[in-house]
């Protein structure tokens, strides 16, 4: 390419015309960098800038709490970090994931899935009962094998649902409920079921008082067994086995549900005791269960842990089957 000839003057003048302007040239001057700060406006009123606040001699607001701090999760509990996951009551081993920065998710599960649980016990109890008929002849559940049948099956929903609501909606049933291993689970355990003994004591002897001697669902089935497998198997389940499935229910799951929700802590402890209580169909033994379920959930409440009040449950269970066992043996 060629290099064009250098502009001719017209008529043979000495002055050149200038070139027209590149498009793409850049820009002789750029603005200065960094901008220089803007200027405040001056408010009319105060030329001379904003008074302090408040003003001097007036009463300051009290100081909130220190960053980083929140709201306890249970008596006698330290603070922890302020976190949307935790609330008054929350499990010790959620409050630990979320102090330990381990990866947790908001737990999905909520009273529906309480609903759940318990039209699910329902379910499993109708079909022990069909069961018991078809396999037994005993469809009024009186055999050993159907009262063992109908006494287990309906656990499938009472703490399977729970189980599997806390893995599919949540973090797993021991971040969710709280299952810790603890020596101090234990003791505490052991403690609040001689509480919960010594208020079913009491009860029991004012109810006795007014209403004559009464007996549970579970002594009149046990003293029915006649067989010493049968009695030691039954009383397995209700010391051992039922305070579990129960407190994953009612001390886990809906326990749970309701302090997620809001409520003051007294609130879920009460109504987790109610439903507790009325769950068992024995309306002359409410008080005497309301009273259990008062205990358990201050428990829970308390340690932050549902294994305590399954403890606590076992301790309170097991002094009555031992006693079933020997009396009807």
């Amino acid at each position: 390419m060629t290099t064009p000839p250098p502009p001719v003057p017209p008529d043979g003048g000495g002055v050149v015309p200038p070139p027209p302007p590149n498009p793409y040239a850049p820009p002789s001057q750029f603005p200065p960098y960094p901008p220089p700060p803007r200027q405040r406006p001056v408010h009319p009123q105060f030329p001379d800038g904003f008074p302090p606040y408040p003003p001097p001699g007036q009463q300051q607001l009290p100081p909130g709490p220190p960053p980083g701090t929140g709201p306890t999760v249970g008596v006698g509990q330290p603070a922890v970090p302020a976190h949307p996951l935790l609330y008054p009551g929350a499990p010790v081993t959620l409050v630990d994931a979320v102090v330990s920065g381990r990866p947790v998710k908001p737990a999905g599960w909520g009273i529906p899935d309480f609903v759940i649980t318990f039209f699910l016990w329902i379910f499993f109890s109708t079909v022990a009962v069909g069961i018991s008929a078809l396999l037994f002849g005993d469809p009024e559940v009186t055999s050993g094998p159907g009262i063992m049948l109908a006494l287990s099956m309906p656990w499938i929903g009472l703490a399977g649902w729970p189980l599997l609501v806390s893995w599919w909606k949540g973090n797993g049933p021991v971040i969710d409920f709280g299952l810790t291993a603890r020596v101090s689970d234990l003791l505490w355990g052991v403690a609040y079921g001689l509480i919960a003994l010594v208020c079913a004591a009491i009860i029991a002897a004012i109810t006795t008082a007014i209403f004559g001697d009464f007996d549970s669902a579970a002594g009149e089935i046990g003293a029915s067994l006649d067989s010493l497998p049968l009695l030691l198997l039954f009383g397995v389940l209700v010391g051992l086995g039922a305070p579990i499935v129960e407190e994953l229910a009612f001390r886990g799951l809906l326990f749970g549900a309701l302090a997620k929700r809001g409520l003051a802590p007294w609130l879920s402890i009460g109504i987790s005791a109610l439903v507790f209580s009325s769950f068992h169909f024995e309306p002359i033994r409410i008080p005497l269960l309301l009273s259990t379920g008062i205990v358990l959930g201050i428990a829970r409440y308390h340690r932050r842990s549902t294994t305590v009040p399954i403890i606590a449950h076992m301790v309170n269970n097991v002094p009555a089957a031992i006693a079933l066992v020997l009396m009807s043996s």
